[in-house]
This record gives C-alpha cells, structure tokens and sequence, in this order.
C-alpha cells in the first residue's frame, strides 16, 4: 500500500513539474503576442482594461515556478514521511523538519494565492469579467495545522529517545 501512495506522489511530482512548463511556455507567448495571440485575447476588452488584464497575465506567469516550487517541496517532503512510516520510523527529528517545510511551503502558496486574488479582483472590476478566484480557508488551516504537528513528532521523538534510555 505504501508503494502504491509513494509512486502516486512522485507521479503527482511530475505531472507537477509538466504542468508548470506548459503554463510557463503558454503565458510566455501570450505575452510575447506570438502569432497575435495577446492581441485577440485583450480584443475582446475595452481599452482601460487591457493594462488591467495584462498585468493579471505577469502575474500568473510569475507566480507558476515558486507555487510549482512549493508543491515540489510539499510533494517530496511528503514522499519520505510516507517512506519513513512504511519504516515504522515516523517519529524522528528529520520528519519534524520535513512536517515545517511542508508548512512553510504550504504558507508560501497560500500569500501566493492572495497575491493571484488580488489581481484577479483587480482585472475583473476594470474588465467586467470574472477572473475566477476565491479565498480558500482550507490552505489557511492546514498550515498551523502542520506546524502543530511537526511539534507533535519532535515530542514524539523526545518521548522515544527517553523511552529507549530508560530500557
């Protein structure tokens, strides 16, 4: 069953990882109005809008290799937690770190993605179109919630390394 979930992250990685090279090729285009893309694109918006629209397209664009980057961590991080728990090695200090990581990088992607709400509020008022965001509150909770068990798992491994003295 553990092989299963580590082969499935690593595939999840990967397709991570594809995914940000094909936006990363897309939105260049876009923007370079390779074939005038950028043009039909901002014809359908009246002229106040197009810097509005265009700048929510930067900032999409600059936001797909640090939120890619993010998943990376979370992704991997996750690989070896499963890895080590197959081990019946969960409780070590190596996870805990692992478990703050994936916080941080779960942090990282949540500002990312007020950022990307922001210019999507922005870009849908000029435009009149909806560009598509919402807060989500589940990002905002699991981050405490990882660094809360990253505490777990040092306690944890204290507790072990206590108990394993005593013995």
């Amino acid at each position: 069953m553990f092989s299963a979930i580590i082969t499935g992250l690593r595939v999840t990685n990967w397709l991570n990882w594809i995914a940000a090279a094909a936006l990363m090729v897309f939105f260049a285009l876009l923007l370079a109005d390779a074939g005038g893309l950028r043009s039909d694109v901002l014809s359908g918006f009246d002229e106040p809008a197009h810097e509005a629209v265009r700048d929510y397209l930067y900032v999409v664009l600059s936001l797909v290799l640090p939120i890619a980057f993010a998943v990376h961590l979370l992704l991997t991080r996750l690989v070896a937690l499963v890895r080590d728990a197959a081990a019946g090695m969960a409780f070590t200090d190596t996870n805990a770190a692992r478990l703050r990581t994936m916080g941080w990088a779960l942090l990282a992607i949540n500002i990312s993605d007020l950022g990307f709400g922001w210019i999507s509020v922005r870009a849908s008022e000029v435009s009149g179109e909806y560009f598509g965001w919402s807060l989500s509150l589940t990002g905002w909770i699991a981050v405490p919630l990882l660094f809360v068990l990253a505490h777990v798992f040092r306690e944890g491994t204290q507790m072990r390394e206590e108990l394993e003295g005593t013995v």
